[in-house]
């Protein structure tokens, strides 16, 4: 049978046999389904600054330190901590499921590239018969 290519960009390439990322091969042969997932972003920094900043403020009005540092201090955690938060986007993936389990088998920060795979992923199957 002969490789029928469904989709290949940017070192990505699904076949009716092989489904290729970067550096990691798959055989479709083994890929029972595939779909999407959603990889939630990691916060735990702009949490700890956001705590941290609340810390300085409560210090601010119990009058631990020198009046005015605390409350700057705290403000610039804060603000430190909402930056981070707002900077820290999901990223979209594709799940392939096979015998040995689900795979995160690709990552990215754009949804509209796992959807054009996955489209390329459920060709592939279907063309297996």
């Amino acid at each position: 049978m002969e490789e029928k290519v469904f989709f290949n960009f940017d070192g990505i390439t699904v076949s009716n046999s092989r489904f290729i990322v970067r550096s990691q091969t798959y055989a479709m042969q083994s890929v029972t389904s595939v779909k999407p997932g959603i990889v939630e972003p990691k916060r735990g920094v702009a949490i700890l600054f956001i705590f941290i900043g609340f810390l300085l403020l409560i210090g601010e009005l119990l009058e631990l330190y020198h009046p005015g540092i605390l409350i700057i201090a705290g403000a610039v955690a804060i603000l430190i901590g909402l930056i981070a938060w707002y900077l820290e986007k999901p990223k979209y993936s594709v799940i392939l499921n096979t015998s040995a389990g689900e795979h995160h088998a690709l990552i990215s920060e754009k949804k509209q590239d796992i959807e054009h795979v996955l489209q390329a992923l459920n060709q592939a199957i279907v063309s297996r018969g």
